[in-house]
């Protein structure tokens, strides 16, 4: 959604003059309700490889990705029958692998547990350290907030209101 007013920016060129192309590979976001494409757990995975024309990791790369956050079906299971903290999951996991520069996730955890939600948070957080990324996220909770994060912006009503 573009802006009422204002500018956004990423690395000091305005978003609307970023080629969108390059924007797209170097941002990406996880709606807090995941997409899942036809296919099967594979094919959800990698489409985003495969149309940016990256190079696709082994089926035990991908398997030892999914037990890290504690999914255990077959790459060749269908999608349909995953729940909807499993498909946050995959999503997750698609993101993931594309390697982008800034992930922006939108209440990441709303489908998940506690143990899962743990899980996950850390998954993301040791990525994000590990490779050198940036995280965006957007969350309700206040808990994990302050758990997960280096910087808090509160926002109400579309001012930012403490810092």
């Amino acid at each position: 959604i573009s802006p009422d007013s204002g500018d956004i920016s990423y690395n000091n060129l305005l978003l609307k003059d970023f080629p969108p192309q390059e924007l797209r590979s170097k941002v990406l976001m996880l709606s807090q309700t995941p997409i899942m494409f036809d296919g099967n757990i594979r094919d959800n995975l990698t489409i985003g490889l495969s149309i940016s024309k990256k190079e696709i990791p082994s089926d035990d790369t991908l398997i030892k990705m999914m037990h890290s956050i504690n999914l255990t079906q077959a790459l060749n299971d269908s999608c349909d029958k995953l729940s909807g903290g499993e498909k946050q999951r995959i999503a997750l996991l698609r993101i993931i692998l594309m390697k982008p520069d800034v992930l922006l996730l939108d209440e990441p955890s709303s489908a998940l547990d506690s143990y899962n939600e743990d899980l996950i948070m850390n998954y993301i957080c040791d990525y994000i350290k590990e490779n050198n990324k940036s995280l965006i996220m957007v969350t309700h909770s206040e808990d994990m907030a302050k758990k997960y994060s280096d910087r808090i912006i509160y926002i109400k009503k579309g001012d930012i209101i403490n810092e």
